[in-house]
């Protein structure tokens, strides 16, 4: 399909409401409701090891025997101080969580602990839960590859209920980035992915399909925005040069244009996009959750300030001049608290060049991964009927 296609505004991709029920799932460790009373609870604890008193009507570090007993004072008093600093952090940390919405229940905890300790593999198995079967996730090292200055990292795949690598099935494969900082674990430890993909999947909502989550940070929390930076790591190289032929080695995918799908969050928005949209050989539909329309401080950093090099990977900039040699399917999605006036100007400008979208608005929240985990299901569904052009 060339450019000169007609626009066409996608239709609202519609859920059930038994569906949309079952896909909340519990977000109680993210909740304001618990967050606060906790935070107040830290801090006072905190006040009260930094002034409280003794019973003896003393202040908080004097102890009968001071003089003779120096050495027992001082690590009495090291022990309290360090005991107010977890306290101070604890509260800092319970609010982060529920303004960010990052670990929504004890499940993620355990997602965060294995990420952290960079296990080999981790494994969710198959079973049964309210009457679906789940998909398995599985954490895997993808090797260092000095001549692209990229870094070894750990990619989270899921693999969908009944799923098999005989190869007589082929399955269509969703690439997922991450935003700035993050890392790979973020889809499925504050994204849920693998639950709602079981849900969908097993009301027949979404096709089965494979889900990799990768790392593109190129080091410890950089901001590549899916770049090869100069001098630095070529992570645009290493994704197709490097991790597509690798994934579609090691399991069955369809290696189409049309049954391939790229999303991303935040700065994984902008790169889902900017990578969507210069290689459109290779993503049918791209899925971009809060995106930017700039490659912003990371890409002023890649580019070392090269003021071409930047404007050639800005999607606000080249969209309107751009030559398309495919209709793409565009999911944006945004809160209506932060980053709707950006998210909508890029709708506009996919629109006004004919290009396929659906621009959802999720009410009532702002830059956070509970506004992703609204519109996962919505995006996912999206994304599947575009597997077979039904939408189109």
């Amino acid at each position: 399909m060339n450019e000169s296609s007609a626009a066409h505004q996608a239709s609202p991709e519609l859920i059930p409401d038994s569906v949309l029920r079952a896909l909340r799932g519990s977000a109680w460790m993210a909740s304001w409701w618990l967050a606060v009373p906790e935070s107040m609870a830290c801090l006072l604890l905190a006040v009260r090891l930094a002034v409280g008193k003794r019973r003896t009507g003393g202040k908080m570090f004097d102890l009968p025997g001071a003089r003779t007993q120096g050495p027992r004072i001082r690590v009495h008093a090291a022990l309290r101080i360090f005991g107010c600093f977890l306290s101070v952090l604890g509260a800092g940390s319970v609010l982060a969580n529920a303004y960010t919405s990052y670990i929504p229940n004890l499940r993620s905890v355990g997602r965060v602990w294995a990420a952290a300790t960079r296990m080999g593999n981790s494994y969710r198995e198959p079973g049964q839960v309210d009457g679906s079967i789940h998909g398995k996730v599985s954490i895997v090292r993808l090797e260092a590859d000095p001549s692209l200055r990229v870094p070894a990292s750990n990619a989270w795949i899921y693999t969908p209920p009944g799923y098999e690598d005989s190869g007589k099935t082929r399955y269509p494969i969703l690439y997922l980035i991450h935003g700035y900082p993050g890392m790979a674990a973020d889809w499925f430890v504050a994204g849920e992915t693998d639950r709602i993909m079981d849900v969908l999947v097993a009301q027949h909502l979404v096709e089965a399909m494979i889900v990799v989550s990768l790392d593109v940070n190129g080091g410890f929390q950089r901001d590549s925005g899916c770049l090869d930076a100069m001098n630095g790591p070529q992570m645009e190289s290493w994704l197709y040069d490097r991790v597509l032929p690798y994934i579609d080695r090691a399991y069955p995918t369809d290696p189409t244009r049309t049954q391939r799908i790229l999303g991303g969050v935040s700065a994984g928005g902008y790169c889902a996009l900017d990578q969507g949209l210069r290689h459109q050989g290779t993503w049918g539909t791209i899925l971009s959750f809060e995106g930017y329309g700039d490659p912003g401080r990371g890409g002023r950093l890649a580019f070392k300030g090269d003021r071409a090099a930047i404007r050639a990977h800005t999607p606000s900039s080249y969209v309107p001049t751009m030559v398309f040699t495919h209709l793409q399917a565009f999911y944006l999605d945004s809160g209506d608290r932060l980053g709707r006036a950006r998210v909508a100007k890029l709708a506009r400008l996919l629109d006004d060049r004919g290009q396929f979208l659906h621009h959802r608005i999720n009410p009532g929240v702002g830059h956070s991964w509970s506004e992703v985990r609204a519109g996962l299901p919505h995006a996912l569904v999206f994304a599947s009927r575009q597997l077979d052009g039904q939408s189109r």
